[in-house]
């Protein structure tokens, strides 16, 4: 079986083609990484060249040493995916200190993985530390109407996500804890692995402003399903905000509610401030 046949793989390139469908990936904006299993990096080895030169990272990332790593390729366009897997995308190898990678599969032609990589293997390496099977999937989109928001919500973790809360009365089920907000920062830089990174320590999904957003989850279903939900919540306060702003909304009262009903634990400063 060839790599791009396998399970693991086929689910990366239909995340792929989904969201450039809904137009979350003009021309070759967003990335995508996925950490294989031991299991999968079993089935694969037989098919990895371990010829190419280890290149080094921005920063050391020690707690995904020696992990494997899916990725887009650095200039490659999301809709390419599923029609030429070698050249868009590839697997990386994270040498055993964590301060270099090679490529063992993929990215033919001299790509190389996505600019957003250092931020990816911040995060991941974030939480792997507190759960080594959950989150291996990272991705990073350009939906339009969160990013639209970031122009009129103010950039504040827990008014942002309150606003996304009352966009529907089912969404605190999806994301409890909230998601957070960075100001404007350079993209593919330090400052923004560093800025992710620490948004990342209490939230899935962190909406960069002006730019994007960035989720993780345990799946690639479950990653795309919290990406899906945010932006239809951003799409649902950006009609309401067109149609001449809200008569009336969902009280916290109305959220407390459903904490309890659901058994859920909802941020705090979310239900407390005003959407």
């Amino acid at each position: 079986m060839y790599i791009e046949e396998m399970p693991f793989f086929r689910d990366f390139s239909d995340l792929a083609e989904a969201a450039d469908r809904r137009g979350w990936h003009e021309r070759n904006g967003g990335n995508l990484t996925y950490r294989l299993t031991t299991k999968e990096v079993k089935a694969c080895e037989a098919l990895f060249h371990k010829t190419e030169p280890w290149q080094a990272l921005v920063k050391a990332e020690p707690h995904v040493g020696g992990e494997y790593y899916l990725v887009t390729g650095s200039g490659k366009w999301m809709r390419h995916v599923v029609k030429e897997p070698r050249r868009c995308a590839g697997i990386i190898e994270i040498s055993t200190d964590g301060a270099a990678y090679r490529i063992v599969w993929g990215l033919e032609g001299q790509g190389r993985p996505t600019s957003e990589l250092p931020t990816h293997l911040a995060v991941s390496a974030l939480k792997k530390t507190a759960d080594e099977e959950k989150n291996r999937v990272i991705y990073h989109a350009h939906p339009p109407y969160l990013i639209a928001s970031t122009f009129t919500i103010p950039l504040d973790d827990a008014v942002f996500t309150r606003h996304l809360w009352e966009a529907d009365i089912e969404n605190p089920i999806v994301f409890p804890e909230g998601i957070g907000i960075v100001p404007w920062v350079l993209p593919g830089s330090r400052e923004a692995a560093e800025a992710t990174l620490e948004k990342m320590k209490n939230y899935r999904a962190v909406v960069w402003a002006q730019h994007g957003t960035f989720t993780c989850g345990d799946d690639f279903d479950d990653t795309f399903g919290l990406m899906e939900v945010l932006e239809k919540s951003a799409q649902i306060c950006c009609t309401v905000a067109a149609m001449g702003g809200k008569r009336q909304g969902v009280s916290t009262d109305n959220l407390r509610a459903l904490e309890k009903a659901c058994g859920l634990k909802l941020n705090e400063a979310a239900l407390n401030a005003k959407g």
